[in-house]
């Protein structure tokens, strides 16, 4: 009995390790790891900053139609019969002096082209007759001509004792009052068509001057109206400089203007040179690549093609524009930033490009 319950047991234990063998030892025996390829992730440009070379400047408005009138001639002012802020209209009278002395200038003239006109008829007679010379006839002849030119003159300047508006608009300035002598041609009001379009006038800097063209582009931003944004383009550089202040003046026209302009308005006018400066020396990179950042310095991680991998790099930072942040120093033009998944890396991690974004378009 001992030797058939053995026997019993042991046959068990080989049928055993043969159905594990069955079982088990079919089985393939498992893969070893795959390796990775690394943290998938997406690239942007490194670009020329936008706008960096752009001319920033304080410029004044004024509607580009603006007269400043004055009297012809000098004398006492008689009667101003509008005001600052008044609206006026074509053929109205707006101001005249008292036309006494300029009345009494027409009386002699016109006095002297008579008595020249008799002359002339007493001189033709006594040639005729022979007790005169041909000359004296002449000389008769050409007197009666400058007395003719004297009346004309004093005529006109009678006619331009009275300012006159010359279009409708709006009074922007008034300098004078009624009583005051004026010297000829002092500008005593100034007429303005609000209804028309204006224009920014700014001093530049030789350095800068220099590098605007007619055509330019042109922003800007008023304290007076918040959140509206104009644009225009330059219409005029000055050819010489300003010999008080040392600038030369630039005119920007704009392309449109809201209701509420009015002349004189302070504005933060930004020119964008067609001759750009090539040695600023600042770049651009989008937003999402930078990492980090504490005042000026900021990281971000470069994308080496050759090995795949992450690069971390420490950079200089300036404002933000837009989508990009305008970087001084650090990185150089042709540089791939890594936009996204840049916040799973560490400096030399293997990554997979998941695409290419392009994002090297100046806002």
């Amino acid at each position: 009995m001992s030797n058939l319950r053995t026997i019993s047991i042991v046959g068990g234990l080989i049928l055993t390790i043969i159905v594990g063998w069955i079982i088990f030892g079919s089985a393939k025996p498992p893969s070893a790891p795959v390796a990775q390829l690394g943290i998938p992730v997406l690239l942007g440009d490194v670009i020329p900053a936008p706008g960096a070379g752009d001319i920033h400047v304080i410029a004044k408005l004024k509607a580009v139609h603006e007269q400043r009138l004055a009297f012809k001639v000098g004398g006492l002012i008689k009667a101003m019969r509008v005001d600052v802020g008044d609206k006026v209209t074509r053929g109205q009278v707006l101001a005249e002096l008292d036309l006494k002395e300029v009345n009494s200038q027409t009386v002699q003239s016109r006095a002297s082209l008579d008595k020249a006109l008799r002359d002339v008829e007493r001189a033709k007679q006594l040639v005729k007759a022979g007790a005169a010379p041909q000359q004296r006839a002449d000389d008769a002849q050409t007197a009666v001509e400058v007395a003719r030119a004297g009346l004309e003159g004093t005529s006109f300047n009678q006619g331009l004792a009275r300012i006159i508006a010359s279009e409708d608009g709006v009074i922007l300035a008034r300098t004078a009052e009624a009583g005051e002598i004026i010297a000829p041609g002092t500008p005593i009001l100034t007429l303005g068509d609000l209804s028309g379009n204006f224009l920014a006038r700014a001093g530049l800097a030789d350095r800068d001057v220099v590098r605007v063209a007619m055509g330019d582009k042109a922003r800007l931003t008023l304290d007076a109206l918040p959140g509206v944004q104009l644009s225009g383009s330059v219409t005029r550089i000055a050819a010489m400089s300003d010999p008080r202040t040392g600038t030369f003046d630039v005119e920007v026209t704009l392309d449109d203007h809201p209701d509420a302009m009015a002349s004189g308005l302070v504005a933060d006018l930004s020119i964008s040179p067609s001759r750009a400066d090539q040695d600023s020396g600042k770049l651009a990179v989008p937003v999402t690549a930078v990492l980090e950042g504490h005042g000026a310095d900021a990281f971000v991680f470069l994308y080496d093609a050759a090995n795949s991998t992450a690069i971390r790099r420490r950079i200089n930072i300036g404002a933000v524009k837009g989508a990009f942040v305008i970087v001084n120093a650090g990185l150089k033009v042709g540089d791939k930033v890594i936009t996204q998944g840049a916040s799973y890396l560490r400096d030399g991690n293997q990554v997979q490009l998941a695409t290419t974004s392009r994002q090297g378009v100046a806002p």
